[in-house]
This record gives structure tokens, sequence and C-alpha cells, in this order.
């Protein structure tokens, strides 16, 4: 079977190699775990239904359409309900499977998916953690055939012929109740994340245009002149050709990091002795438009990274904001430095309104990059627990009340 690396990183193609089973639970296959619903669903014209589909990488159920019997293609459909188990026939080796939420009961999907409930001894919201294990992902791709990623078919009969590990059912209760003790505390952090990029979005649209005028360090609002200048009068392009990096000469580790156009904030690493280390500078990406703010020595990427600095009249933080708000047409993999050159950009004369619309707009970011350090924590040692509780290599204490 080919490398996991030739795929996308939603398939998982690696050969399923189950664990040892803990003492107490079962090796079974999920076929003595699970039934295969069909309510068939008897489309009228005139009636409207909700049909739905399933997020790759475990992303969810979700409505897709909303439509009237008659502009239903396929008719041949099934309704689900509140808790079931669904798999997209079509995607599941992309991670497309999930429980039904309780708003979207009495949907309906058609025959390229899985219904399925959980039989009596199988708790069934187990199988949302079971389905983000490694081993389940594997054994999906392996269930499935077809000669192009985007096309392969899933085969629930040769899936049933893999064996799980299944602990009892006090314990997937116990290790259900866990876990989504941890997904809260991610929905919660996602939502706060969420707002706080929201509203930093709202501040710059407000502070940018001079909308909102802030104080001065007497409690005095700003009220000096704004002024509308050119790219050339703002900003100074300081690329240095001796300090760029190939793409190919990228190291995984180094003592330089590496900054490029590229989404990622560092691309990679590198041992130059002639660096870039006149900082602070913005960072443009000539391609992708990207723009960052880099306060560190680094060496530049040598393909369309583009190093800005700000002229003296401009406080170099809010240089950077201002071009993290322009509108840059999306032009394709084509030069977008001389779009970026034809654009006027307003700002306040006083270089202590700019210092303090900066600071505030730093301040959101800082509150931002907190949330997200938050948030990828506790992915990951949710990661890790679950990696632990699905083994059983971590084993839960049950009482009485989950057992029931």
């Amino acid at each position: 079977m080919a490398r996991d690396s030739l795929y996308p990183v939603s398939v998982k193609a690696g050969k399923p190699i189950l664990g040892m089973l803990p003492t107490g639970w079962q090796k079974l296959s999920l076929e003595k775990c699970l039934n295969i619903e069909a309510r068939k669903a008897y489309i009228q014209d005139n009636q409207e239904y909700d049909l739905v589909t399933v997020k790759r990488s475990r992303g969810g159920v979700i409505r897709r359409e909303h439509l009237k019997g008659k502009d239903i293609s396929v008719k041949s459909q099934f309704y689900i309900k509140e808790g079931d188990f669904l798999i997209s026939k079509r995607q599941i080796v992309h991670g497309a499977c999930g429980l039904v939420p309780k708003e979207l009961s009495g949907s309906i999907v058609s025959n390229e998916y899985c219904v399925l409930t959980g039989k009596s001894g199988f708790y069934l919201p187990y199988m949302e953690f079971l389905s983000e294990s490694l081993y389940f992902q594997q054994t999906c791709f392996h269930s499935s055939i077809g000669v192009h990623i985007e096309k392969m078919i899933f085969k629930l009969d040769s899936w049933f012929k893999w064996p799980f590990n299944i602990p009892p059912l006090s314990e997937q209760k116990r290790i259900v109740k866990i876990l989504s003790t941890w997904d809260e505390a991610i929905s919660v952090t996602e939502k706060l994340l969420t707002n706080s990029q929201q509203q930093k979005k709202a501040l710059m649209q407000q502070l940018l245009t001079g909308k909102k005028r802030l104080l001065d360090e007497n409690g005095v609002r700003f009220s000096g002149e704004w002024v509308y200048l050119t790219f050339d009068n703002a900003f100074i392009v300081a690329n240095k050709k001796s300090t760029q990096v190939k793409s190919s000469d990228y190291l995984q580790s180094g003592s330089i990091p590496i900054i490029d156009q590229g989404q990622s904030r560092i691309a990679g690493y590198c041992n130059n002795l002639e660096v870039y280390s006149d900082v602070p500078v913005i960072v443009f990406g000539d391609h992708t438009r990207c723009v960052k703010w880099i306060e560190f020595v680094f060496c530049p990427g040598a393909d369309g990274t583009q190093v800005i600095k700000t002229s003296k009249i401009l406080e170099p933080k809010l240089g950077y904001y201002l071009l993290s708000n322009t509108d840059i047409p999306n032009l394709g993999y084509s030069r977008h430095m001389r779009e970026l050159k034809e654009k006027d950009f307003r700002l306040p004369l006083d270089i202590k309104e700019q210092q303090k619309i900066a600071a505030v707009l730093s301040a959101a970011d800082a509150e931002i990059s907190t949330l997200e350090k938050k948030l990828a924590c506790l992915k990951d040692e949710k990661k890790a627990l679950m990696q632990q509780l699905l083994t059983g290599k971590r084993r839960v204490k049950v009482d009485e009340a989950v057992a029931e």
C-alpha cells in the first residue's frame, strides 16, 4: 500500500495494526456492535426535506440542502434519527463520519451513506471517539476500493471483517463522558477565539479608518489630521538578496528561522552566517499576499518574499496593520507587489496616535495568540488522553451512575 505522504492529510493509508487486548475487553468485529438501518423515505413531490452531508476529518453532520421532493434527483432516500452514526461511503477515507445531532433528526440521506445504530451492550456515542483513532481510519481506507483517492468507495462488508478491541459498556460510557468534557472545553475555547478574531476585525475597521479615535496619555481624544500616503511615501522595499534561502535548502532544524511567503509563520531553518538582522520588518508574499510581522533575526525565502520597512513618518507596527487590512485582488500565482504599490494609505500624522492604534491592535493580537495556544494545547492533551483510553493503556474508574 502506498505511503500516507502520497495522500491528503485527511487520509490515513497505513497498515492497520491492532494493539494488545486489554484485560476485560473483547476483540470484536463492529458487526457485533452495530445495526445497519434503512428507514425508507418515500419522496413526495410537494413535501420539503432536509438533506445532510458529513464533513471530512470528522467535522460533523451538517445540513446540505432543503428541497422539495420534486427537486431531489436521487429518489432512493432514507430517514436518519438523532444519535445515528453516519458514514459517507465516498468520503470516509477522508474521515467523513459522525453522529446525527438533534436538530437534523428526520433528515434524509441517499444510499451513499451507511446509517448505523448500536446493538445491546454497545454505546453508540463511543463511535465518535473511536473514529478519531488511527486504527479506525486505516481500516476505513483498507475497506475502500477505487483507482483514485477521490473516487474510492467504502465497502461495509469488508470493514466488518476488521477486529476492534472493545471495552465493556460501563467503560465505554465512562470514556465518552471523560472525552466529552475535553470536547466541551475545546468548543468553549474555539468560540472565545472566534469572538476575539471578530472583535479585532471590527476594531481594525474602526481604528484604521478614523471612525474611532483613541485617548492620548492625558485622557484627551486624539483630534489631529489624517492624510493619505502613497506606498512609496509610507513604505520601503528592503530586500537583501544575500540573505535569501532557496526552498531546496530549507532545513527542519537550525539556528536561523526562514520566513517566506507561505501561510506558516516559520517555513524552515538554516545555519547561514549572513542573516536579516535589521528588524522589525514586514514580510509580504508576492504570490500569496500573506503579511507577517517579524521581530527576530531571520533569513527570507528566495521566491516571492518581499521584506518591507516603513518610512520615518509611519510607526512600523501600524504599517503592518495597514498592509494586513489592504484589499489586494487575488491574481493567482502572479506578482501582487505591483498592485500593492498602487495603493494609498490613510493614517494620522501624529506619531503618538499611530503608536496608540498599533498598541491597541497588538493587545488584541496577544489575546488571540493566547487563545490559539490554549486551543492547540487542549487538542494535543485530548489526543494523547484519547489514545491511552481507546487502547486500554489507561483504565478508568467506573461508577454506578455511569454503568447504568
